[in-house]
């Protein structure tokens, strides 16, 4: 049987080495060959990638929305659209991501998701949904709905783990509120992953999540208060959440891809003492995302909004509230560029962030993740300065800028 494509004439950033003037050989839909030099002219159709880089497609596990596509409102027709507008920046996995909101509008949403994967021609990007919230701390919420917040109850976690069990693959909440632990005790036997967020949860409130499942923690540095100071002992710092995850090697983090969400040391810092597969690159994007510099819209609630450097901000008469950060707008290839740069890191170890790092954090690393041979050829092409030339899902171009 002949290869159905091959890639060649690029810089194959593969999962152990970076291989100059490389080829990648698909079959099936899968990676069947990886190599230097002109590979065998035998596939049915071969591109020259002309010295650009072959990478593994990315992967963003947490992601509200893109463009005018809103995960907590879209029909499972809309979210297709945005999965076409991800795969222009070169993910091959979106993980939609759900707001604090009543339980039963959640596992809603959710099914719509599940509709997505299970009958959208790009189905397969799709490896489950987030839930973050609405299990989070108030002085944390960030941009989650305060009436909304509450803590995790046997009837709400038994309704999730029964509708949307399934089609759910990670969940955000706050350690230290009620029922937290056996919460993640709950969610972590039934294959769901638990993760920290929008928390303000002391050392000990933590250590026990992690020991009851707890592995991964959202958007760490945005809406995470790490420490605290000794209610007895002025000016005596307390360790609080950050210590806890950042002592465990098995927890892995998170970080927005933009310099306002996370200040530029902390790309740096995370880098340096996380072990190699649990720092991950993430957008928490939502919808105006994509759109042009400047570009202004407003939701549905009448709340007026532009987009400035990968972020949202306001527009109000108010001086005040004008120009205030409303969220993230970053895109997963800028991201990755300004990783580069901020950590002071070389392509081929920036593209683990948002490659085989989230993939092993979901649980799919078997099958995505990295160009090896076996895996799904899930593949970004990109110039130097980040920019998608080509994106293919399982051998298939869904992306091609030409």
């Amino acid at each position: 049987m002949k290869p159905d494509l091959v890639l060649y004439n690029g810089r194959v950033l593969a999962e152990t080495m970076a291989i100059e003037n490389g080829y990648v050989r698909i079959r099936n839909g899968r990676i069947s060959g990886i190599g230097a030099g002109m590979p065998p002219e035998d596939a049915q159709e071969m591109i020259d990638v002309k010295g650009q880089i072959i990478a593994p497609g990315f992967i963003d596990m947490h992601t509200h929305g893109i463009k005018d596509v809103d995960f907590m409102e879209a029909s499972a027709e809309d979210m297709e659209r945005g999965l076409q507008e991800y795969a222009r920046f070169g993910v091959t996995r979106v993980v939609p991501t759900t707001l604090s909101n009543p339980i039963d509008r959640i596992i809603s949403q959710m099914h719509r998701v599940r509709t997505l994967r299970e009958e959208s021609p790009l189905g397969d990007m799709v490896p489950g949904g987030h839930m973050e919230g609405p299990w989070l701390a108030a002085r944390c919420r960030g941009g989650h709905a305060f009436e909304y917040l509450t803590h995790p109850t046997k009837k709400d976690v038994a309704a999730i783990i029964k509708e949307i069990g399934d089609i759910l693959i990670s969940l955000t909440y706050a350690p230290e509120l009620e029922n937290s632990v056996w919460m993640t005790e709950q969610i972590a036997c039934h294959g769901i992953l638990p993760v920290f967020g929008h928390t303000e949860a002391s050392f000990e409130d933590a250590e026990q999540a992690i020991l009851a499942g707890a592995r991964h923690v959202t958007h760490m540095y945005d809406t995470t208060l790490g420490y605290g100071e000794n209610p007895d002992e002025a000016l005596v710092m307390m360790p609080g959440m950050e210590t806890a995850v950042l002592l465990d090697d098995r927890v892995s983090i998170e970080l927005i891809g933009c310099p306002i969400h996370v200040p530029e040391p902390f790309f740096r810092f995370i880098d340096k003492v996380k072990p190699r597969y649990k720092k991950i690159l993430v957008t928490d994007s939502l919808i105006g995302t994509g759109f042009p510099e400047h570009t202004e819209f407003t939701y549905e609630d009448g709340r007026k909004v532009y987009v400035e450097e990968g972020v949202l901000r306001m527009i109000d008469d108010d001086p005040k509230v004008h120009g205030n950060l409303t969220g993230s707008a970053v895109t997963l290839n800028r991201g990755l560029m300004r990783l580069m740069e901020y950590a002071q890191l070389p392509i081929e170890e920036a593209v683990q962030w948002v490659s085989i790092n989230p993939a092993m954090t979901l649980g799919i690393a078997q099958e995505t993740g990295s160009i090896t041979i076996g895996k799904y050829a899930d593949i970004a092409v990109l110039d130097a300065s980040c920019k998608v030339q080509m994106t293919l899902l399982k051998g298939k171009k869904i992306f091609d800028a030409e």
